[in-house]
């Protein structure tokens, strides 16, 4: 919160008509005697030069002295009322700071500063509607007035008005493009807003203001990770993935085809469908930022007149509001690297039972959580601490998730057994997809030492299993979006050729987990 004095760029007081530091300042500053030296002949203004001098240099029992005489000669004086209230304020007395601030207004209602130490006085006192109100009319008086603006903005901000307080800040960066305090607040504020893309848009405005505010930049990036996560752009690029997806449109659209994909992104598979020759293709995003880059996209691309992009969850869609009629064919990609994620089973089971024909296709057709037991000294250095540098660190690992995401493809993963299929989902066969748990048994076909389950997913794209995606270990890319996922054991564990692991699997309908059970 900024308060005032009497600034050296502020006009003078003494009603010269010059700024401060070029008129009283430099008479004041040549006056080193005590406020009881003055004899009754020194005049009140140049009393009240000689007081903002002695203010503004810190001495303030010398300038409340001078004040007050001051105001014995001229009691309405309105700069020695408002400076001595100040001082009062300075010196924690807002009872009187509040008096002498009034006071001051009422001679003069055009008194800027007034209005601003009367408005910080108050809010330090919590009475933030009478803050507010004398920011307001300072503001009406100067509009240009950064620091009021930004005072402003913090009243707002502690009385809820979240909205009103960020234009208040970015209206004082406007004014000021060098004013830290302001954007301090707004950083604060915004990092306390519950949606990141009203956040995102504010700070996109500060940075239009002040492009090389490295906090802004930060907030900015921040907020779109909090939007868009990264994982978008590595999909959009891994070309396996968009095969398999392009081969299973290929399969089944023909001239007459209506598609409805669920969770649209970049719009990539919502094109496709409509260059293989879709007659209407409705897309749904729940991420309105996503929602509208995509409609820039396909526009982009000429598909606009086929595409339709709605910024709806796929379960708040509409026949006869949103979609003309049912369609023919249901395409989704909001799968997880689990599989199970994004709450992919209930927007499934919902679409297919309200926004899709009861003959409809599925793509992908159906889908698999597979498991393998695995080994290799590479991706246990990622994923298990035991010695480094001569230290005994394996107490970290205890600290440390069992099950952990694989980011890396470059990792040489071996495996100490065929992959197991835990869990199989029929999308376009079943209506409904219940949590699940059971007992696998797994043959150990090499031995080594095994440090738990690596787990993918394998897509069947189309009814027929002609067409198949699977991120299989063995399989490494230079981009890719669907991770393998590590489940750790307790601890490792030596397997031999012949024997079993026995591991217990369930999932919730919202991701699967596995323990180990026991070795025969």
């Amino acid at each position: 919160m900024t308060t005032h004095k009497v600034g050296r760029n502020d006009p003078c007081p003494c009603g010269s008509g010059k700024k401060y530091k070029h008129c009283c300042e430099q008479t004041g500053a040549k006056i080193q005697a005590a406020p009881d030296q003055f004899s009754n002949q020194v005049s009140p203004q140049h009393a009240l030069q000689t007081a903002m001098a002695q203010h503004q240099a810190g001495n303030l029992s010398q300038a409340e002295a001078l004040y007050k005489q001051v105001l014995q000669a001229a009691p309405n004086q309105p700069d020695a009322l408002h400076l001595l209230g100040l001082i009062a304020k300075q010196k924690g007395d807002h009872k009187t700071a509040i008096q002498l601030m009034r006071k001051a207004l009422t001679v003069n209602p055009n008194y800027v500063e007034a209005y601003v130490n009367l408005g910080a006085t108050l809010q330090e006192q919590e009475k933030l509607n009478e803050a507010a109100d004398c920011y307001h009319k300072a503001i009406a008086l100067r509009p240009n007035y950064a620091e009021v603006h930004s005072n402003l903005g913090v009243v707002l901000k502690t009385q809820g008005n979240v909205a009103e307080a960020a234009q208040s800040f970015i209206h004082a960066i406007e004014l000021n493009p060098n004013y830290i305090e302001a954007f301090t607040n707004l950083d604060a504020l915004l990092k306390e807003m519950s949606e990141p893309a009203e956040a995102l848009g504010y700070y996109r405005k500060v940075l239009a203001i002040s492009p090389t505010l490295i906090a802004a930049q930060q907030g900015t990036y921040q907020a779109l990770s909090r939007i868009v996560p990264e994982w978008h752009v590595p999909m959009m690029n891994e070309q396996n993935r968009n095969q398999a997806y392009f081969d299973a449109l290929k399969s089944v659209i023909k001239p007459d085809s209506k598609v409805f994909e669920i969770g649209t992104g970049s719009g990539l598979l919502a094109m496709m469908a409509a260059k293989l020759g879709a007659k209407q293709v409705t897309t749904c995003e729940t991420v309105p930022l996503i929602a509208e880059t995509a409609q820039h996209i396909i526009k982009d691309n000429k598909f606009d007149k086929t595409i339709k992009v709605i910024a709806k969850k796929s379960t708040d869609i509409e026949i006869g509001d949103d979609m003309p009629e049912q369609a023919d064919i249901l395409i989704s990609e909001i799968f997880s690297s689990e599989l199970l994620g994004e709450y992919v089973l209930p927007s499934l089971e919902d679409a297919k039972r309200r926004l899709l024909k009861p003959q409809g296709q599925v793509i992908p057709a159906a889908g698999s959580i597979m498991i393998a037991l695995f080994t290799g000294n590479d991706i246990r250095r990622n994923l298990i601490v035991d010695d480094s540098f001569g230290f005994n660190l394996q107490h970290f690992n205890s600290i440390v998730s069992s099950k952990r995401m694989i980011a890396r493809n470059d990792l040489n993963i071996e495996l100490l057994s065929d992959g197991v299929e835990a869990f199989s989902f029929d999308f376009e066969g079943e209506d409904y997809f219940p949590a699940q748990s059971k007992r696998l048994r797994i043959p150990v076909k090499t031995a080594g030492r095994c440090y738990g389950l690596v787990q993918w997913m394998r897509l069947d794209m189309t009814d027929d299993k002609k067409v198949m995606f699977e991120n299989h270990p063995s399989q490494t890319s230079i981009v890719s979006n669907w991770q393998q996922c590590a489940y750790l054991f307790d601890a490792p564990i030596d397997v031999k050729a012949g024997q079993v692991v026995f591991v217990n699997a369930a999932h919730n309908r919202t991701v699967p987990w596995f323990w180990l059970d026991r070795v025969e």
